[in-house]
């Protein structure tokens, strides 16, 4: 396999463990009437996520810097990010449930995964919009962790109430979306943002393989918004409806574990995509010359 093709799958498996990680350990603290000691407990299925999410994070930021050339300027960055990933899988291995350590998790991914912004294109521009750059990307990359890992999530909880068909199970997906609205309408409001206040955005030609693919990432990010709209507006108070009594149950639980799994396909390939924009040549940052 070209190393440009590997380095592009390394960044995209990267970016995906260390979203399903951070949206992992977010859920209880929002998902759960309380999280606590019992956490664990209560969501058999949330430790083993937990591990999983942080060792393919470990393996494939490993590969990543395996593949960068010898005289890469990032090696102090990726040092202090191999570091903090072993510590990861530390944390994530250990049994204890206490909410302080879900805490240190979604610190540990959020600060992984915002570091990003320090390798790659934004971490290789010395303009002056460096800043600017590196502190959209950070916020970015951290904002779609949220919500692809919630969708991931959620894609197991309601996949899990059909199999199990149990309005409890079924009642616990709606209170679980219901609480997830408020934390997903700022996801998407920083993604929004930050994509915006990006200089990379308004500098890519279309005649550039960059531009044309991120022309396609903001179509794909559109049809997201679309599904999260209807999630939130139509799917989710209807299975409520029906929870209540008012209407077909599993019709409306299959309408919303459709849309759910549609929409977390959609975000994986956003962060594909992602991780190939990273390898791409990217715009000019440079200021324009001033000619006299």
């Amino acid at each position: 396999m070209p190393i440009t093709e590997a380095l592009a799958l390394a960044r995209f498996a990267h970016l995906l463990a260390l979203s399903i990680v951070l949206g992992a350990a977010l859920f209880p603290f929002y998902g759960l009437a309380k999280a606590g000691q019992d956490t664990y407990q209560r969501l058999t299925w949330l430790r083993p996520l937990l591990i999983g999410g942080s060792v393919v994070s470990w393996i494939s930021g490993a590969i990543w810097y395996a593949i960068l050339p010898p005289d890469t300027p990032f090696g102090s960055v990726w040092l202090f990010r191999l570091v903090l990933a072993t510590a990861l899988v530390a944390v994530t291995l250990s049994a204890r449930a206490a909410d302080r350590r879900l805490e240190a998790i979604v610190v540990s991914a959020a600060v992984l995964l915002a570091s990003i912004a320090l390798t790659g294109n934004s971490g290789s521009n010395n303009g002056p919009l460096a800043f600017q750059h590196r502190l959209s990307d950070a916020v970015h990359l951290v904002a779609s962790g949220v919500w692809v890992g919630a969708l991931v999530v959620f894609s197991r909880l309601v996949t899990l109430s059909v199999r199990e068909d149990r309005p409890a199970e079924m009642q616990m997906v709606h209170d679980a979306l219901a609480r997830f609205a408020g934390v997903g309408t700022a996801a998407v409001a920083i993604l929004t943002l930050s994509g915006m206040t990006n200089p990379g955005l308004f500098r890519s030609s279309l005649d550039t393989a960059y531009g044309q693919l991120l022309l396609a990432k903001l179509g794909v990010f559109g049809a997201m918004l679309a599904l999260a709209g209807a999630n939130r507006f139509f799917l989710t108070p209807r299975l409520l409806g029906t929870l209540s009594g008012r209407g077909k149950l599993k019709i409306a639980i299959n309408a919303l574990r459709a849309s759910i799994l549609i929409e977390t396909a959609l975000g994986v390939i956003v962060l594909l995509m992602v991780g190939w924009l990273g390898v791409l040549p990217p715009p000019s940052f440079d200021p324009p010359r001033q000619f006299e």
